[in-house]
């Protein structure tokens, strides 16, 4: 079951559209050490130095290695919040944050469903999608690479680092959030409906798939050499 705490924020790490890292100080410490702590803005509102924040520990208790940090899942100090959506369609469905994120299906766009003969790569982990780009980009330079997160690891596409980078970049032309995930610069039901969207309304000339950051299967292995340490 999830894990809540009360704390503080100490101070703002890093901060990008969608996302702040920050220090949260706990209010069971009197020494003023901050514990490493993200907010997703989108979903909460962003928060300043000093705010009042309900947080989930819930990772950091397990010891989830990449994935142990603290989430803001509320700021106290400023209390009602909210934010306009893109449409009426749901992601994060029947939680506490579920988000009128919308998709672009909802739109009713005629979008074609034959990609044209687009090449499609899967890749199993995300941190393969930059290795997909810069090997689509040596063997040619202007192609149009388009990404399509998948619900299978972390749900935020804010939470990619490697996204942020290959955007800034413009290593490639879009994002393309699919299922329960989001963030994207577009939003959409599915894959399928996601690779469409790829090819007609991005003109990518490529299209990778890949899971968010995170993977499940390593956690899994992680705890299980944890209970048999424990032995």
């Amino acid at each position: 079951m999830p894990s809540f705490r009360r704390g503080h924020v100490g101070r703002i790490v890093e901060e990008r559209a969608g996302l702040q890292r920050i220090h949260v100080l706990p209010e069971s410490h009197d020494d003023g050490a901050g514990e490493p702590a993200y907010v997703l803005t989108h979903l909460t509102g962003p928060v300043s130095r000093g705010d009042e924040v309900l947080y989930n520990d819930t990772a950091v208790q397990l010891g989830l290695g990449t994935g142990g940090w603290h989430v803001v899942h509320a700021n106290l100090t400023r209390g009602e919040w909210a934010e306009p959506g893109g449409g009426h369609v749901l992601k994060l469905r029947y939680t506490s944050l579920q988000a009128d994120t919308g998709v672009q299906e909802e739109f009713g766009d005629d979008v074609p469903s034959d990609l044209g003969g687009m090449p499609v790569v899967a890749c199993t982990l995300h941190s393969q999608l930059g290795v997909v780009v810069a090997a689509a980009r040596a063997v040619r330079p202007p192609v149009r690479i388009a990404y399509v997160m998948t619900d299978g690891g972390a749900l935020p596409l804010v939470l990619s680092d490697l996204v942020a980078a290959l955007s800034a970049r413009h290593l490639v032309v879009g994002t393309i959030t699919a299922g329960q995930a989001f963030g994207g610069d577009l939003e959409a039901v599915g894959v399928p409906s996601a690779l469409a969207l790829a090819r007609h309304h991005l003109n990518a000339d490529v299209t990778v798939v890949a899971m968010g950051p995170g993977v499940v299967g390593e956690q899994v292995d992680e705890a299980r050499r944890n209970r048999d340490v424990d032995r």
